[in-house]
C-alpha cells in the first residue's frame, strides 16, 4: 500500500499541471485562399523573431491544398508573439520551386497577408500575438 501512495501522488500531480499548461494554450487557424489547384502547403509557424530570422520553426505542418482556400491550424499554442510562413508546392518535390534569379515561381505567403516589396518580408509586418484561452484565425492569401 505504500508503494501505490507515492505514485498516486506523482499521477495527481503531474495531470494538474498539464491542465494548468493548457489553459494558457491557443488554438489558430490560418485561411489561406488565392490557391491556384492542388498540391500541399509548407507552413512554418515561428515563435519570436530570433527564431523566425534563423529560420527556427516552432512547429510546422504540411496539408493538401485545393483550389480556392484551404484552412491550416495549429492546436495548443501557447502565448507569445509568432510569425507564419508557407509556400504551395504544386510540383510535388518538396521544395518552393524558383528561377534563375532565386524569385518564387510557386505560391507562397505570411502571416496577416504581407506581402514583400523589394525584398524579404519584414517581420513586423507578419507577426501576431497569441493571448490565452482565445482561438486566432488570421487571413491570408497566397502569393504567385
Amino acid at each position: 500500500m505504500k508503494k501505490i501512495a507515492p505514485i498516486t501522488l506523482a499521477t495527481l500531480f503531474f495531470s494538474q499541471t498539464l491542465i494548468g499548461l493548457s489553459a494558457h494554450a491557443s488554438d489558430i487557424v490560418f485561411e489561406v485562399s488565392g490557391i491556384k489547384g492542388d498540391g500541399k502547403l509548407y507552413v512554418q509557424l515561428f515563435k519570436g523573431e530570433e527564431n523566425y530570422q534563423q529560420g527556427n520553426a516552432h512547429n510546422a505542418t504540411i496539408v493538401k491544398a485545393k483550389a480556392g482556400t484551404t484552412n491550416v491550424s495549429f492546436a495548443d499554442v501557447d502565448q507569445g508573439e509568432y510569425a507564419l510562413r508557407f509556400f504551395h508546392d504544386q510540383d510535388g518535390n518538396g521544395k518552393m520551386a524558383t528561377n534563375l534569379f532565386g524569385m518564387p515561381t510557386e505560391g507562397y505567403g505570411f502571416s496577416n497577408n504581407a506581402k514583400p516589396n523589394f525584398g524579404p518580408v519584414a517581420y513586423r509586418e507578419i507577426k501576431f500575438i497569441v493571448g490565452s484561452d482565445e482561438k486566432v484565425t488570421n487571413k491570408t492569401e497566397v502569393i504567385y
